[in-house]
């Protein structure tokens, strides 16, 4: 007998196949069918439920692909009825998400130049001060006899040099950051370029004279190879393991996990330093933005647009006093550039 339960049960499909048997009894068995029964049939005739189940098919998958963040999705409208009103308004969803998208991204990175302005303008102001003083002390010392003015020379143009050189610096680590090249892939053991960048450091976790750091490994050995590029991925993972020893000025543990997940590599390095308040971790990967003392505000910008070019994704859960986790979700293999096309119900 067909019921609702059928379509509960077993889907379109299901509930086509028991409407259609329905009809079948009641004809087999003679007995009469009245308007209400013509209407149920006429709604829940297989051929038209099974059409419902293909466009159900194609607006589950356009819903996919926009949680997955493809905003550009569309299914066609092919019909005036219900559907392809639902189409319609979909569609309208979708596109307005993207302006909204588009704005938003705008928006951020108006903020972001602002920020790289300042920061490089504060960076450049701190070696132009001293160059300053010390043209006008020059300019003061003609008035000098010659061998007090050859003290002043001598003494001035050492200044100057050291600060120019700070220039140099500042503008190359610009430079370097602005010229990321295009991530070469092939297969990269990831948990051996975990291990390889924390090698790096073993000197600095016992250094004389310093609170020691403990490092803790926990990989999973079901983590097998990545694409990615492996210079790229090195300089990710050492800015984010100098980053942590940085936290750690008292000594503390430094802890990295790995976890394979389906079609994703996970990895978690956390650190029990004195963390970060959540307007500091909002601004984190702002180039130039830095907590540190003498820190130059690029590190984790560079991690980040590794992580991105890898089609990957990276987050950072901190509080005061608890420390700092970073965490990098990376396909095994990225995906191609080509976006989600144009769905047909």
């Amino acid at each position: 007998t067909f019921s609702p339960s059928a379509y509960r049960f077993g889907g379109y499909a299901s509930a086509a196949a028991a409407a259609r048997n329905w009809w079948k009894e009641k004809a087999a068995v003679g007995r009469s069918t009245t308007e209400q029964d013509r209407l149920l049939y006429a709604i829940c005739r297989p051929e038209r439920l099974l059409e419902l189940a293909r466009r159900y098919t194609v607006f589950e998958a356009g819903a996919r692909k926009v949680a997955a963040g493809h905003w550009e999705t569309r299914v066609d409208v092919r019909s005036r009825d219900e559907i392809g009103q639902l189409a319609t308004a979909f569609n309208e969803m979708t596109r307005q998400l993207a302006e909204q998208k588009e704005r938003l991204v705008a928006a951020e990175r108006v903020a972001a130049w602002r920020e790289l302005a300042r920061r490089l303008a504060h960076e450049l102001k701190n070696p132009l001060f001293p160059l300053q003083l010390t043209v006008e002390n020059l300019q003061r010392a003609r008035e000098l006899t010659s061998e007090q003015f050859d003290e002043v020379f001598f003494e001035s143009t050492g200044t100057l040099r050291g600060e120019l050189e700070k220039l140099n610096a500042i503008v190359a680590r610009f430079s370097d950051f602005a010229k990321m090249p295009a991530p070469q892939l092939q297969p990269v053991q990831f948990n051996e370029a975990v291990r390889s960048a924390v090698k790096l450091f073993e000197a600095q976790f016992s250094a004389v004279g310093r609170p020691p750091i403990i490092p803790e490994l926990y990989l999973d050995e079901g983590v097998g190879t990545v694409q990615a590029d492996p210079d790229l991925l090195h300089r990710a993972l050492q800015n984010l393991v100098l980053n942590a020893v940085d936290a750690m000025p008292a000594g503390g543990t430094l802890t990295i996990r790995t976890q394979a997940q389906n079609g994703s590599v996970r990895m978690e390095i956390s650190d029990t330093g004195s963390g970060l308040t959540r307007e500091e971790c909002e601004r984190l990967f702002t180039p130039y933005y830095t907590t540190k003392q003498y820190g130059t505000g690029l590190g984790l910008a560079i991690v980040q647009s590794v992580v991105s070019d890898h089609q990957g994704r990276i987050t950072v859960e901190s509080e005061p006093g608890r420390g700092t986790t970073f965490r990098i979700d990376l396909p095994v293999q990225p995906p191609g550039a080509n976006g989600a096309g144009r769905e047909q119900p």
